[in-house]
Parts: structure tokens; sequence; C-alpha cells
């Protein structure tokens, strides 16, 4: 099964600063004597914004019968679902793990192998992990 990615307010909000900014940077460019130096920040921020844009557009998880598969932008992987121990709900923006790779507070943290972690933040939490617990029955789930 596919699943989208859920988005924040927070991640929309970060955009908005982030276009914001290039905003600032065009009209500076524009009424500026100097725009070249203008134009190197204003590179900057733009392949900044693209890269987030396009991780933004380009998260997603897909559950196969035997394996996780993930993806942010061009962050990829895969985790055997008979490796996944234990799945914990999170709704806090700050989280301890190893790979955050959602882009809402409300996500699920993905504990696998012996030490392993992955965050997501897939649109219906309570269906994925119900998928996965099919898969698996041995996931604690900890809500």
């Amino acid at each position: 099964m596919h699943y989208k990615s859920e988005k924040s307010i927070f991640s929309y909000f970060v955009f908005i600063i982030l276009f914001g900014v290039f905003g600032i940077l065009i009209y500076a460019a524009i009424t500026s004597k100097e725009a070249i130096g203008v134009l190197i920040p204003m590179g900057i921020v733009l392949a900044i914004t693209s890269f987030l844009l396009y991780c933004f557009f380009k998260t997603n998880y897909i559950i196969s019968k035997t394996e996780l598969k993930y993806q942010c932008g061009n962050f990829k992987g895969e985790i055997p679902i008979d490796k996944i121990r234990k799945i914990e709900y999170n709704n806090s923006i700050f989280v301890a793990v190893t790979l955050k790779l959602g882009w809402s507070h409300k996500g699920i943290i993905i504990h696998y192998n012996k030490f392993d972690d992955l965050y997501i933040s897939p649109e219906n939490r309570d269906q994925f992990t119900f998928e996965l617990t099919q898969l698996n029955p041995d996931i604690i789930i900890k809500k």
C-alpha cells in the first residue's frame, strides 16, 4: 500500500519564510546598484528552497509483503518488516531519532534491528500501523 507524508502547518510556514526571504532578495537585487552582491545569497536561498520543495512533494512510504520502503527526495531506503520491533506514536516537533523523514509533528517512530530507528509521518497513522502489524504480529505498538 502507498502512503504519502502528512504535512503540518509548520512545514508550510517554513516555505512562506523562504519565499519571503527570496522576495526580499529579488527586491534588493532590482533596487541595488551592486546587484552581484545579492545574486549569491539569492542563488543559495533558491537552491535550498528548490531542494526542500522536491523533498516535500516526493516523500512517501510503501508497504509490500516483506518490506517497508521510504523516500524523501533523494533519501531512499527499505526496512524488512520482520525486523521491525516496535512502533511508537509521536506528537512532538522534536524527535530524537537517527533519521527523520516526515513533514508533520504527528508521526511514528519505527524501531527496527537492534538499535535503528526511523521517524515517518504517514497520512493515516492508524491504518499504516495496522497494516504493518498484520504482516508482523510481533510488533509492539506504543501510543
